[in-house]
């Protein structure tokens, strides 16, 4: 009896949360109204538990209920991880976004204006702006940079 009564007690409070977010996901609320109902039914008419359970080939009422419990635990389970995926997505392409609005360019590489242009010399212009610091600079073999 005192089994019934605290699995009462959490029934309802899970029939009365699904109840309060009915505005947020009407399915949800049904379903879990629905589960709770059922669970209040079976909770107290556990016979009935196990005529189904024969019913459907499983041996006991109590591992009806604890297959159904898995099964839904389950789902709810794929269901989080897809919109935590999902959430992970649209969190990632936030910050690219704001990461591509606020970009700026360092001072030495910044487009150079025609005015600018002219004034640079061939040295500058022909010259690789970066090396590798393993290999010879440009212009020299491997036994004049050692």
């Amino acid at each position: 009896m005192i089994a019934q009564i605290v699995l009462s007690l959490l029934l309802g409070v899970v029939l009365l949360y699904a109840w309060a977010q009915y505005r947020r996901s009407p399915i949800v609320t049904v379903l879990s109204c629905g589960v709770s109902l059922i669970g209040f039914y079976f909770v107290w008419l556990p016979s009935h538990a196990t005529r189904v359970a024969e019913f459907v080939g499983i041996g006991r009422g109590a591992d009806l209920v604890l297959y159904v419990w898995a099964c839904i635990s389950l789902v709810v389970l794929l269901n989080l991880h897809l919109k935590l995926r999902t959430q992970h997505e649209l969190l990632t392409a936030l910050a690219r976004s704001i990461a591509l609005a606020n970009a700026t360019l360092p001072e030495d590489t910044r487009p150079i204006g025609r005015s600018q242009i002219s004034s640079l010399t061939e040295a500058q212009t022909s010259q690789p702006r970066y090396r590798l610091a393993d290999g010879p600079a440009p212009g020299q073999t491997a036994d004049q940079s050692a």
